[in-house]
C-alpha cells in the first residue's frame, strides 16, 4: 500500500492552499519518499481532525505537519538537515516555529478578515452548494476563523500593526535567505519547505492579499517561491480518473 498525503483541493489559480499542507509535501520529497496525494477537505479519519494527515502503508493515520515529519523521520531513519550545524539546525527550528504558529495566522487572517478577499475564500471551499446555503455556512465558518484568530491573539491588532508585524516577519526570512539559492546553502532543507509552503500560498494565489502586496517588496524571497516551485511543484492533488 503506497503512502497517501491527505491535502486540500486545488484553488486559486491552481495551487495548494494550504502553507502547512505543501510544507508536508516537499518534505516528503525531500526525503525521497513515495506517496500519492489526496484531495481532502475533511479530516474525520485524522486523529486530532487535522490536514494534512498522512495514511501509512501499515494502514493508521497520522496527522498535523510536525506529527507527520517527526514520525516519517524516526520511522525511516530520516534528516533532511544532515550536514547542517547545531546552529543553522537551531535557526531552523525557530524560523518553522514563526512560519508555523505566527505567520500561520497572518495567512487566514489576510484571507479571512479582509471583505474584499472572503468572497473569492467562500466561494473556494463552498462553490458546489447552492448560493442561500452557501452564504449561511459561510457566514457561519467565517464566525469561526475570525474568532480564532482573536482568541491567537493576532486579530486583536489594528490593520496597521497587523502589516507592520507581516513585513517584520517577511524581512526575517529574506534576510536569513539573502543572495543563496535556499535557505541554508546551496540546498534546500526542511527550513525551504516551511518557509515555501507560507511563501508559495501567499504569492501563487490569485487573490489580492495585503500579504501578496508586501512579498512583492522581497524579490528574492519570490525568486525563492519560484525555484522552489520549479522543484517540488504545488501540491496539487490530482483527482481520482483524470491522473
Amino acid at each position: 500500500m503506497t503512502m497517501t498525503l491527505h491535502i486540500f483541493k486545488a484553488a486559486w489559480g491552481g495551487m495548494q492552499p494550504s502553507n502547512l499542507c505543501l510544507k508536508v509535501d516537499v518534505w516528503l520529497q525531500l526525503a525521497g519518499l513515495e506517496f500519492e496525494r489526496v484531495a481532502s477537505n475533511l479530516a474525520s479519519r485524522a486523529p486530532r481532525r487535522r490536514v494534512p494527515f498522512v495514511r501509512l502503508d501499515d494502514g493508521s493515520w497520522i496527522d498535523d505537519s510536525e506529527v507527520i515529519i517527526a514520525t516519517l523521520s524516526a520511522r525511516h531513519g530520516i534528516d533532511v538537515d544532515v550536514g547542517l550545524s547545531d546552529a543553522e539546525r537551531g535557526l531552523s527550528r525557530a524560523v518553522q516555529q514563526m512560519i508555523d504558529e505566527h505567520m500561520f495566522f497572518m495567512l487566514i487572517d489576510s484571507r479571512w478578515n479582509d471583505d474584499a478577499v472572503w468572497p473569492h475564500v467562500r466561494d473556494n471551499f463552498l462553490g458546489p452548494w447552492p448560493w442561500p446555503l452557501r452564504l449561511l455556512v459561510g457566514m457561519i465558518f467565517r464566525r469561526g476563523v475570525r474568532r480564532r484568530i482573536r482568541l491567537q491573539g493576532y486579530g486583536r491588532y489594528t490593520v496597521a500593526e497587523r502589516q507592520q508585524k507581516a513585513e517584520a516577519n517577511l524581512l526575517a526570512l529574506d534576510q536569513i535567505l539573502g543572495d543563496k539559492p535556499f535557505m541554508l546553502g546551496d540546498v534546500p532543507r526542511s527550513i525551504d519547505a516551511a518557509a515555501y509552503g507560507m511563501l508559495a500560498s501567499i504569492h501563487f494565489a490569485n487573490l489580492e492579499t495585503s500579504l501578496a502586496a508586501i512579498l512583492r517588496r522581497f524579490p528574492r524571497l519570490v525568486a525563492h517561491t519560484q525555484r522552489m516551485e520549479a522543484r517540488f511543484g504545488r501540491g496539487i492533488a490530482v483527482p481520482k480518473g483524470k491522473a
